[in-house]
């Protein structure tokens, strides 16, 4: 398990993605030290060090990869990090989808 500085929980799920980390399986947010604990360990228990913290974990659902949030599964369709890539793109992309491991929109999905 690492700790990293951290502002929210939205912050800490960025730094549970790569480039941050590169395998991260769940996180936990302590608003009161303002601290984003990483692990890759799967069933991770966090009750010790952040006992006041929920925790995220993430899961591998075929080849999609979600998001567990307080017990719902959610899929990311846009996520941003590195900023790099423009998404001032026209619809057709948008429906195509686009980007890196990084960077992305998934478009539409069948």
């Amino acid at each position: 398990m690492t700790s990293e500085p951290g502002r929210s929980v939205a912050d800490c799920a960025l730094k549970c993605e790569p480039p941050h980390m590169k395998f991260c399986s769940a996180f936990a947010f302590v608003p009161e030290s303002k601290v984003c604990l990483l692990t890759e360990a799967q069933n991770a228990d966090f009750a010790s060090v952040a006992p006041s913290g929920l925790v995220y974990r993430k899961s591998i659902d075929s080849d999609k990869t979600l998001v567990e949030i307080n017990g719902k599964k959610f899929q990311v369709i846009q996520h941003r990090s590195k900023g790099d890539l423009s998404f001032a793109r026209g619809w057709t992309q948008y429906e195509d989808g686009f980007g890196d491991e990084t960077d992305f929109w998934i478009g539409e999905q069948s």
